[in-house]
């Protein structure tokens, strides 16, 4: 029994050998979520960006709380919300009392899906302010309903260069290849 037993391990593992590098090397393809969904999620960043332009950071904060919170708890949602408002507030106070200030426009810089998904997706947005640029990433669940929701949002102060190269964001450009 035993004269017989490396054998059969050797035969078992070059068997199971191809299967385990098929599945090393075949990338998940990529899924657009529809058109429908990305317009909607679009929408919704031109008014945040359009009540960002407007100060308005309160609007802002509970509707990030509504997206994003929905399942926390009242002073959860509360203590957030006042966190979220005073960093939209300080974004938004002119230099020198903080490097952005008023916003003067904005740009789409990066839309990629989650590989292999067509419910998860990213925009990623350059804004403009009078003093320095901001990175902002906002991250969209497409619910069981074709609704698209809020997922993540987070904004960056790296150089735009050196956050656009970051292996997350290049990720998409290695499952087109």
């Amino acid at each position: 029994m035993k004269r017989y037993f490396v054998p059969i391990l050797l035969l078992m593992g070059l068997w199971f050998q191809p299967i385990s590098i098929s599945a090393q090397t075949t990338r998940p393809q990529i899924k657009r979520p529809a058109e429908e969904v990305i317009a909607n999620a679009r929408k919704m960043m031109e008014e945040l960006f359009a009540d960002l332009k407007a100060g308005k950071s309160e609007k802002i904060a509970k509707w990030m709380i509504d997206q994003i919170g929905y399942a926390w708890d009242a002073s959860t949602k509360l203590q957030n919300m006042n966190e979220y408002k005073s960093k939209l507030d300080i974004i938004l106070l002119s230099p020198p009392a903080n490097a952005y200030g008023k916003l003067d426009g904005y740009d789409l810089l990066d839309e990629s899906f989650l590989p292999g998904s067509d419910r998860y997706f990213r925009l990623t947005y350059i804004s403009y302010h009078e003093g320095a640029p901001l990175i902002w990433e906002f991250r969209f669940y497409v619910k069981p309903d074709r609704k698209v929701a809020l997922n993540y949002i987070g904004w960056s102060e790296k150089n735009p260069f050196e956050y656009i190269s970051t292996s997350e964001m290049l990720l998409q450009l290695w499952y087109e290849k």
